[in-house]
């Protein structure tokens, strides 16, 4: 890799700005996207922290045009990384979404191209990051830029759910020095300390904005009774002519919702975890050309929908903390004219969440029995493929494969167990996934208190979320305070 030095330039001119805002098919930028830009062109690290919607993909994509490297974008869903792939197609820059998708020969393909430095923005997932092959083929390219779009996911999903956001920065080192540019809508002072340290950021600037758009209009009802609360938001949507999204908290209430609303010959779908990939994919295709007025869908549903024309957000229930509420009413009135955001908090629905939050981890009792089990295989034999490990688990300790899941995913986090990727290194293709013991087995106690500190993190954000349900503040002041 060059000496980084020699990429960068003097601070971009107005007139430059001009010239690059023509290229990209806008009338000029705003000033936070300024800012940005003018950070990579010197060189240095950015943290932005701006509203859903706002733009905030321009600040990696506008360098891209005059840095001379790659500009390489670590994203966490395909959906969204295709999605701006095409985009960029729109705007004639050679772009790429290297994922699983792709096929055998379509990855050959498409590391020809990377190589031969045909790409000049690369989107990629945090897992395809860890792949020792990928990572050396990049070290011999030229990499200007390394933006982390949804950068709260470091530290969020890096809790247990995707343990491979927690491993970035170390990958990244890996590449050589460059300047990274953090970008997320919901991230506290607290998380986005924590994000800066894992990435390995050094004195970033930091951009931030007002976390909800000027254009959203915020309203929460409070209900006594489950079928009132239920019932004022069919009869509210289906007086409704304009496009919008549903948020329920459990399948079940998804479901529910779902069957009202195609009684009343609302042209609605669903978007929940329990249906088969191509019924989700065939729901969402149809909520965005148009098809469906409506989609009724749990939190699976919504990142990477770019809808402009998006007029209300309804929550039927209140999210699990004020970070999943603010990303989701977010995807409301992208085009800058007026939406409509309502929350229905009824009497069930901190219980709900608490319920969610305690299923999604194993309770100190499991815990060492389950840790016992994995000691005794791990004496019996030192590797086993994932699927079966889980499944064996279950059977052994007669605890349900949620359950089992849930501490996995813990153990992995705690570096108690590791995962080993086997890979065809010819294509980058992910073969399987194999299951090893730790190095360091930090000790029942350590577990337990990592446990411990994890719950209660979960509970932290969840009681957030309730406080400004039940508060007198306006909602929007609430967030505020809340992510400064």
């Amino acid at each position: 890799m060059q000496p980084v030095l020699e990429t960068y330039k003097n601070p971009v001119t107005s007139s430059l700005f001009e010239q690059l805002a023509q290229r990209v098919g806008i009338d000029g930028f705003h000033e936070f996207q300024k800012q940005a830009i003018a950070a990579v062109s010197r060189g240095r690290d950015t943290f932005l922290v701006v509203p859903t919607g706002s733009g905030k993909s321009f600040c990696y994509i506008v360098p891209s045009l005059f840095l001379p490297g790659l500009v390489l974008v670590v994203s966490p869903l395909i959906a969204l990384m295709r999605d701006q792939q095409r985009q960029l197609e729109k705007l004639n820059i050679p772009s790429l979404s290297f994922d699983s998708h792709l096929s055998a020969d379509e990855k050959k393909a498409a590391l020809r191209k990377i190589t031969n430095g045909d790409i000049k923005v690369l989107y990629i997932s945090p897992e395809r990051l860890a792949l020792n092959g990928f990572r050396e083929m990049l070290k011999d390219i030229k990499i200007s830029l390394v933006a982390i779009d949804e950068a709260h996911c470091v530290q969020q999903w890096g809790q247990g759910f995707r343990p491979e956001y927690a491993k970035l920065g170390t990958y990244l080192q890996e590449l050589g020095p460059c300047p990274k540019m953090a970008l997320t809508a919901t991230v506290t002072p607290r998380e986005r300390q924590e994000v800066v340290k894992s990435l390995g950021m050094k004195d970033p600037q930091f951009i931030a904005l007002s976390s909800v758009r000027e254009n959203l209009e915020l309203n929460i009802y409070q209900y006594q009774n489950m079928d009132l609360q239920k019932q004022s938001i069919i009869d509210n949507v289906a007086r409704r002519t304009d496009q919008g999204i549903i948020y329920a908290s459990t399948r079940k209430n998804v479901e529910e919702i779902y069957r009202s609303l195609h009684a009343l010959k609302v042209p609605v779908a669903q978007y929940h975890g329990g249906m088969m990939p191509d019924q989700r994919s065939k729901a969402q295709q149809d909520f965005m050309l148009g098809k469906t007025r409506t989609m009724v869908a749990t939190k699976a549903f919504g990142m990477g929908i770019n809808l402009p024309n998006i007029r209300y957000v309804v929550h039927a229930n209140m999210p699990c903390s004020i970070e999943a509420y603010t990303q989701e009413i977010g995807r409301a009135g992208r085009d800058g004219y007026h939406a409509v955001c309502e929350l229905h908090y009824g009497p069930r629905d901190y219980f709900l969440q608490k319920f969610m939050i305690e299923k999604s981890f194993p309770s100190e009792k499991d815990l060492p029995k389950i840790w016992a089990f994995i000691e005794e295989n791990f004496a019996e034999k030192r590797t086993y493929k994932q699927y079966n490990f889980v499944q064996q688990l279950s059977m052994q300790t007669m605890l349900p494969l949620e359950t089992i899941q849930a501490a996995f995913e813990f153990f992995v986090k705690e570096q108690a167990i590791k995962l080993v990727e086997t890979i065809a290194e010819e294509d980058n293709y992910l073969f399987e996934t194999l299951v090893v013991q730790g190095d360091d087995f930090p000790g029942l106690n350590k577990l337990l208190q990592g446990l411990r500190e994890q719950v209660a993190w979960r509970f932290e954000k969840l009681n957030a979320m309730h406080k400004l349900v039940k508060g007198t503040r306006p909602p929007r002041l609430s967030i505020e305070q809340y992510f400064q």
